[in-house]
């Protein structure tokens, strides 16, 4: 992604194979993989993670965070882009 123009800060891969986001790993958002199933909805659980992540500067940072063994959970997922978040208000305030 990076040799395409990507800023690496602002990317995320949401995939059911590591094997996809293995150059990136700091990138990569594991998801259950969902074959044949029309009533999937694993992406709709993402959109709170997701909405909360735009609100920070880096992903990479958030999703290093969080993502251990190509599994997360959403809850804990929102407690560190919420800490970044409020760690990167403070560095604002610093700035001002």
């Amino acid at each position: 992604m990076a040799q395409i123009g990507r800023n690496m800060k602002d990317a995320i891969i949401i995939d059911n194979s590591p094997t996809s986001y293995m150059l990136q790993p700091e990138c990569g958002l594991p998801i259950l993989s969902w074959y044949d199933d029309p009533n999937d909805k694993a992406l709709f659980d993402y959109i709170p993670v997701l909405i909360e992540m735009a609100k920070i500067n880096d992903m990479r940072e958030a999703i290093t965070g969080f993502v251990r063994n190509n599994t997360f959970s959403a809850s804990t997922a929102l407690s560190v882009v919420a800490q970044i978040r409020e760690r990167e208000f403070h560095e604002n305030q610093k700035r001002e």
